[in-house]
């Protein structure tokens, strides 16, 4: 069981959303060396990201079911773990974790307690995913905005370069969360899931994911790092889908990856 508790948390499909949360940190951890608390925070984020994707899979049995490629990484949909037990699971990891913030700081913990509101409330009832535009727009918040802004709190402030990066990652979220419904789109048009790109069409959806990412990049840049922006909107060019993303993704980590070694080091 306990084999399929950890597959139902889905870490490793949401490393993203944990170096989000641990990239705010890093830029935040030249001020405040608090090694105890870094530790707190590192092992909320993962046990926050954990049982976002694990209360989806309570939920999305419906949709994995007839989607052959979601149905492999959600245990309750294979049975090999109960409803039951799933949702026991997620609770304890994301009050384990609520725990775990309240000591990180008053400011972590009420973001804390705000994105794994909006966590839930994608996958339970009245279920984000399902509303357009509330699909794209919360994603977005909880994982984009909000775990980046639970890390940048480590110090206690939130700075103007921090909230540029923030709007960079929401802007990103909603890019990955198209993404995402575009992979599922037969599989939802199947089970009748009203998602965004249901509603105004997958060339549109398409068009979309490639200008929030271009935008998130844009975002990030100064005459300094552009030459790194090259990467990402390079894959704008590639008639491979996958492939552009992939060079997308890759842009993106560089650029915040420069600014998280400016504010670590001053470089």
């Amino acid at each position: 069981m306990i084999r399929a508790v950890i597959k139902n948390s889905r870490i490793f499909d949401g490393k993203s959303f944990i170096g989000m949360g641990i990239l705010g940190m890093l830029m935040s951890f030249r001020d405040n060396l608090d090694i105890f608390n870094g530790s707190l925070l590192i092992t909320s984020i993962i046990l926050y990201v954990g049982y976002a994707f694990a209360i989806n899979n309570c939920f999305d049995v419906d949709t994995d079911l007839v989607n052959p490629r979601k149905r492999y990484k959600n245990p309750i949909a294979n049975g090999e773990l109960s409803f039951r037990m799933g949702i026991i699971t997620a609770l304890f990891m994301i009050m384990t974790g609520l725990i775990f913030s309240y000591f990180v700081g008053k400011e972590p913990f009420v973001v804390y307690s705000l994105m794994s509101i909006l966590a839930t409330f994608y996958s339970v009832p009245p279920r984000f995913k399902s509303i357009p535009i509330a699909d794209i727009f919360s994603h977005g918040l909880f994982f984009g905005v909000l775990p980046f802004i639970y890390g940048a709190y480590f110090d206690g402030v939130i700075s103007e370069g921090e909230l540029l990066i923030a709007g960079s990652l929401f802007m990103y979220s909603i890019a990955m969360e198209l993404r995402n419904h575009l992979e599922d789109y037969d599989s939802d048009q199947r089970a009748n899931l009203k998602t965004t790109p249901m509603v105004i069409g997958k060339s549109v959806s398409e068009k979309l994911v490639i200008s929030f990412s271009i935008a998130s990049l844009l975002l990030l840049l100064t005459p300094l790092y552009s030459p790194f922006a090259v990467v990402g909107v390079l894959g704008v060019v590639f008639w491979n889908k996958k492939l552009s993303y992939r060079m997308l993704d890759g842009g993106m980590v560089l650029l915040l990856g420069v600014h998280a070694l400016k504010a670590m080091f001053g470089v």
